[in-house]
């Protein structure tokens, strides 16, 4: 499946960005796309309805969850179901850990991981009602090259990289908790994107042009990579090459550690015996 026609595809963060390429491939899919921002989204709305989709938008900070729960309910109501959730929603604050303001960091704790947490709450009964009928139903979270590793290439923006790896975690968890449901779910992992904000950032720097346009891509080409990802049922859809080396010796070194555990023999059954049958979790029988 390579397109959505009328499916219904809500994009949080999705006024500028990575959030606004998604809603743009949503409408070249054939979807209806609700936008959702802090900010004012006229802009945008304007140009996907000038490129023929059918789309609205409305303010809303995934931080709190009643103004999730308010977005869901002004999505059904204006396209009467919801199939796809982009939760790209992002606050980034750039600083190494024992420099950054705490207030700051706080919130891109609660727009990065209780946003996503909202979201998946919020909208996971509405993509079990899809699913139940048939229609396509997905969670795409918007992670980032800093959910595969620490990347040495750039400034720190230690907080930001901390949520990015709790949005693979919030990834795996969902995916667990929501398959029996038919949902898909997946996490977008792009590295360097020119999205308008890049875009306007090199112009204006010249020196930093050198080190990030070669190893940047089109935000178009991530947005497509992220549709084809997620239709595929592709877990984490890296979509930089330039992002394997750091993210696969991470990986490595994570592997390494991990097997110096010794080998053993647990007697009998056991939690963590690699079943994935949460009914040996001892915890279950106290549910």
């Amino acid at each position: 499946m390579s397109d959505l026609t009328n499916a219904v595809v809500v994009v949080t963060g999705g006024a500028t960005g990575v959030g606004l390429a998604l809603a743009r491939e949503a409408v070249n899919r054939g979807a209806k796309v609700m936008l959702a921002d802090i900010d004012d989204a006229k802009a945008a709305v304007d140009e996907l309805r000038e490129a023929g989709g059918d789309v609205a938008s409305t303010l809303a900070d995934v931080s709190s969850v009643e103004d999730v729960r308010r977005l869901a309910k002004e999505t059904v109501d204006r396209f009467g179901e919801v199939n796809v959730v982009c939760n790209n929603a992002a606050f980034a604050v750039l600083g190494s850990l024992q420099e950054i303001d705490p207030e700051d960091a706080s919130r891109s704790v609660r727009v990065n991981v209780e946003g996503g947490v909202n979201i998946v709450h919020v909208f996971a009964p509405l993509l079990r009602d899809a699913a139940a009928a048939g229609r396509p139903a997905y969670l795409l979270n918007t992670g980032s090259e800093h959910s595969l590793g620490v990347p040495p290439h750039v400034a720190p923006f230690s907080v930001y990289t901390i949520t990015k790896f709790a949005t693979l975690g919030l990834t795996l968890t969902a995916h667990r908790d929501l398959e029996p449901w038919g949902i898909g779910v997946s996490m977008l992992a792009p590295g360097w994107t020119l999205t308008e904000n890049v875009r306007a950032y090199v112009e204006a720097h010249p020196e930093a042009a050198q080190a990030i346009v070669p190893f940047a891509q089109e935000s178009s080409v991530v947005a497509s990579k992220a549709f084809d990802g997620l239709l595929a049922g592709t877990r984490v859809i890296a979509t930089n090459p330039y992002s394997r080396a750091f993210a696969m010796e991470h990986a490595r070194a994570l592997m390494i550690d991990v097997q110096e555990l010794p080998v053993v023999e647990a007697p009998g059954e056991h939690a963590h015996d690699g079943t994935g049958d949460a009914e040996s979790c001892p915890f279950m029988g106290g549910r």
